[in-house]
């Protein structure tokens, strides 16, 4: 039996990745779709302009939009609201009983609000049940933190990381729509995203923490630097980084530890979950957005272009390339509420 849910800012960008990949998902079905006031009682194909591949999914198509209620018709919503309509609608739904799986940067650092890449640290889900609410509030990264802390977790366990230096190239879409559009940005880059080297900054030791028995997250020590760019590429974030590890490693070993690492054991079986989870290109000539962002449905990762930057094995350079829409927004996002159906979390599951 499906589970009804509702897809908050279902005419944007991330909303309408949301309702590509909701259609004909074996977990979930869409109910009810919010966009603003302006578009209630509009179908849905005849008020989103529409940037996916393909049409509109046909079973979405003469589904009417709803202006945003004041209690949430389901009990699960996927969130793309804008961060002012996230800010007013999120928290409420949530106090109502709702478990908001949010793409919004809103409530990512608070600090009873799991922040969760699902292979990572999916085992932070039942935090949520400690919040002060009938529902709950989870949150998906920021769609360049995603990437790297992918590439990152496989490589801390093994050899330790202590610190990171990024540069990101990120995709115009990226930016969301403007008036309908994708950002204008030809023969051109803005060398830089205003929030994103922060919010980088802040995220990742979240994400790479441990809760301990107090119900306090302790946050991973890493130093990390960041310079967020944007380029004139459709979809698909390329970051450029400089890692320094604890211990020693060959590229061999490295290159071992990406291809080898699936991720917590109970995301192994998830509906959405790829396989691989980690693309290791050899050489210097990939990963590349055109060609290699879309593996895995888009969910996977690509890691390659990696270089010693001493001659002790402690210093590599290499770039890692995901999907910002899909593994970065909502593709990630409804991961992460397989994730906490699987463990029971969710309303009316087991």
């Amino acid at each position: 039996m499906s589970i009804p849910v509702t897809v908050l800012g279902a005419t944007g960008l991330v909303g309408q990745v949301f309702c590509e990949r909701l259609a004909s998902h074996p977990l979930f079905q869409i109910e009810t779709l919010v966009a603003g006031p302006e578009s209630a009682g509009i179908p849905y194909g005849e008020a989103v302009r529409w940037k996916r591949p393909g049409t509109v999914p046909r079973s979405l198509a003469g589904l009417r939009l709803a202006a945003p209620p004041e209690r949430l018709p389901t009990a699960i919503a996927f969130s793309s609201l804008s961060p002012e309509a996230s800010a007013a609608l999120e928290a409420p739904y949530a106090d109502a009983g709702a478990w908001v799986f949010t793409n919004a940067a809103t409530h990512r650092m608070d600090p009873d609000v799991p922040l969760v890449v699902p292979e990572v640290n999916g085992d932070h889900l039942p935090q949520a049940l400690a919040q002060d609410r009938a529902g709950a509030i989870v949150a998906n990264p920021n769609c360049t933190t995603v990437g790297l802390a992918l590439a990152l977790a496989p490589l801390r366990p093994r050899f330790g990381v202590q610190g990171v230096r990024v540069v990101s190239l990120q995709a115009r879409s990226g930016a969301g729509l403007i008036h309908g559009e994708f950002m204008e940005l030809e023969d051109d880059l803005h060398p830089e995203i205003p929030g994103e080297a922060a919010k980088m900054a802040q995220e990742l030791p979240k994400i790479l923490g441990a809760w301990s028995s107090g119900q306090r997250l302790q946050p991973a020590e890493l130093d990390i630097r960041a310079t967020c760019m944007r380029v004139p590429v459709t979809h698909g974030h390329t970051l450029c980084v400089d890692v320094t590890l604890s211990a020693p490693a060959t590229a061999a070993e490295l290159h071992d530890a990406w291809a080898k690492f699936d991720g917590l054991a109970g995301e192994r079986a998830l509906p959405s979950t790829p396989r691989p989870l980690i693309h290791v290109d050899q050489g210097l000539a990939a990963p590349r957005p055109r060609p290699h962002r879309d593996r895995g449905d888009g969910l996977a990762i690509s890691v390659g272009g990696l270089s010693p930057l001493d001659t002790e094995g402690r210093q590599w350079r290499f770039v890692t390339l995901s999907h910002n829409l899909v593994r970065g927004a909502a593709g990630g996002a409804i991961l992460t509420a397989e994730a906490a159906h699987r463990r029971g979390l969710l309303p009316g599951t087991p």
